[in-house]
């Protein structure tokens, strides 16, 4: 059968319970023959005492849980749900409680914790500790222990005899895994009775130093400029040890086995933090671009039964324009036609023993010296780093058949003088041009003719030569002139001699002569090649006008035939004299 009666009784907390000691009270008589708990943390004996299996801890709110009650042969099942609530008015009792029980336990039901060696070859099953009641003088005691390890995972990994209170190890233990247990352990009579408060034993694991610190990287790679003080920080190698920390199975040790290329050494590493630092003074990019450590980490402080691994660590060297770009050759030498304008005529290399494609080895260039008129020009070939030289406006090579330049070259990025080093001077190259010459044709000298003409000048005066020359001899043999028709008409050019005359007496009053001045074209050509001149023929201020220059004209031909063309220049009296002058000309052209 099932009875169920209520009387006050404690359910008491093992010591010590997590972060609690607090202590809760309910009131159950039980008799059936199953009795369970819903909840694994809490354990019920057959006296009807309520214990708990593992550290449980009260917090603000109510822990509930139920006991389960049953008579198998009759089938009735009972449950009493069981709430956990703190009495503060009961806290200062409980604790004086604990300490009374705690006085009247024995030393050997409350051991120090056990400790079992990590990875312990046994033989198995392995006694790790006794406990017993003092109570067995009285009592027939059987232990019995719950917790990890026991019936939770890993189980079976302990057990504790039941006459003796012996606990045993059945296997070895890793403590990277289970570093410690905490089992509870109880004390009962044949009948159930618990003369013992439950007791929380804690079996530690000690470590045994069987993992090998590893490194945190599979390579550490790392950069440093080259030409860097000693003492400059690279970076820092890091490792970790799976055993118990702080511990010499922890305490690691840093030294660098082999550097490769087997130099000088060029390079520290502190034992205790792993910083790799600058030790040689001269780190030169050009002649080790790069350097592999072999560094190892040991444990044990680095003694030599400690274990170790090594790792890699790769220095790259950065490179520094330390240094300055020559020219592969002192001297060039080249060739351009006359005229020629915006070609490439020639491309110069230097040597820079500094990184390919960094701003140490980009290079500028320069012309210093022999460019006064600006006809070169030199810029850089970014994908083949040479200096590329053009023209830039055409060379004549009846002014000079050659030009000689002086090329200068620096890189992009500043010289850094590297240590123990001197000052190195600027490269240059001196640059030959040959101007080619071509056959031209001819060339007006000069290309723009002033001729002045008095407005009054006969038609038919020569009032100048227009001539133009071959500008290889020098001399206008050969060569032939005209005037373009559609132009005006005052002037005619000789086609031999470039002898300019008047055809026609200039009239200002016309429109191509009413600025006191007319603009000429004149062709000149040799063996089919031509140029172009210009003839700008000014008109002399304060002349006579037209008619005068008509009435000196008349006067000229007719000679002494007549003295009254003298009084005949007043304007006034022009007209009058009309039908004379008529009549003169007349028979000038008789005669």
């Amino acid at each position: 059968s099932v009875t169920v009666s209520c009387q006050k009784i404690s359910m008491k907390h093992p010591w010590p319970l997590g972060n609690t000691n607090k202590r809760v009270e309910i009131h159950v008589n039980l008799s059936a023959e199953f009795i369970s708990s819903s909840d694994a943390n809490f354990k019920i004996l057959e006296d009807g005492s309520v214990y708990t299996t593992s550290a449980v801890s009260l917090s603000a709110e109510k822990k509930t849980f139920t006991i389960l009650l049953k008579d198998i042969q009759e089938q009735v099942e009972e449950k009493i749900h069981v709430s956990l609530v703190e009495d503060e008015k009961k806290t200062q009792k409980t604790r004086h409680a604990r300490d009374t029980i705690l006085k009247r336990t024995k030393r050997r039901w409350g051991p120090i914790p056990s400790v079992m060696i990590e990875n312990s070859l046994g033989p198995f099953p392995l006694q790790i500790q006794q406990v017993q009641s003092d109570t067995a003088q009285n009592y027939t005691i059987y232990y019995s222990a719950s917790g990890p390890g026991i019936d939770q995972d890993p189980k079976g990994l302990f057990y504790i005899e039941r006459e003796t209170g012996n606990i045993f190890a059945t296997r070895a233990v890793d403590r990277e895994q289970y570093p410690s247990f905490q089992i509870i352990c109880f004390a009962t009579t044949p009948d159930g009775y618990s003369p013992e408060v439950p007791l929380v034993h804690t079996i530690r694991i000690e470590d045994d130093n069987d993992n090998a610190p590893y490194f945190t990287q599979d390579a550490f790679e790392f950069s440093v400029p080259e030409n860097s003080k000693p003492g400059i920080v690279v970076g820092k190698v890091t490792a970790e040890d799976r055993d118990e920390p702080y511990t010499l199975h922890t305490t690691l040790k840093y030294r660098i086995v082999s550097q490769n290329p087997p130099v000088t050494p060029a390079f520290s590493l502190h034992g205790d933090t792993g910083v790799i630092a600058v030790l040689s003074p001269q780190l030169d990019r050009e002649l080790v671009p790069s350097y592999t450590l072999l560094v190892e980490v040991r444990d044990m402080a680095g003694q030599p039964f400690g274990l170790c691994t090594t790792g890699t660590a790769v220095i790259k060297i950065e490179d520094t324009n330390d240094n300055a770009p020559s020219f592969k050759q002192l001297q060039y030498e080249t060739r351009v036609e006359e005229n020629r304008v915006n070609v490439e005529i020639l491309r110069v290399s230097v040597v820079d023993l500094d990184e390919p494609g960094s701003p140490g080895s980009g290079a500028v260039y320069e012309i210093i010296r022999g460019n006064d008129d600006r006809s070169f020009e030199i810029t850089t070939d970014k994908n083949t780093n040479e200096g590329v030289l053009c023209v830039v406006k055409g060379l004549d090579y009846e002014s000079a058949k050659q030009r000689i330049l002086v090329i200068a070259v620096n890189n992009e990025a500043p010289y850094m003088l590297a240590p123990h080093s001197q000052q190195l001077s600027q490269s240059t190259s001196s640059v030959t041009v040959h101007v080619q010459d071509l056959d031209e044709g001819p060339v007006f000298k000069p290309c723009l003719l002033r001729l002045d003409v008095k407005e009054c000048e006969e038609i038919g005066t020569s009032i100048g030569r227009y001539l133009a020359e071959d500008p290889e001899t020098g001399n206008s043999e050969g060569i032939s002139y005209r005037i373009p028709p559609g132009q005006c008409n005052w002037i005619s050019i000789g086609e031999r001699t470039g002898e300019v005359r008047t055809i026609k007496v200039l009239d200002r009053d016309v429109g191509e002569m009413r600025r006191g001045q007319c603009n000429i074209t004149v062709l000149a050509m040799f063996m089919c090649k031509f140029s172009v001149g210009t003839a700008v023929l000014v008109q002399t201020r304060g002349t006579p006008s037209p008619l005068s220059c008509l009435w000196d004209s008349s006067v000229k031909c007719l000679g002494n035939i007549t003295q009254q063309g003298k009084h005949l220049r007043d304007q006034d009296k022009f007209s009058m004299f009309s039908k004379v002058i008529c009549s003169l000309l007349k028979s000038f052209v008789k005669v």
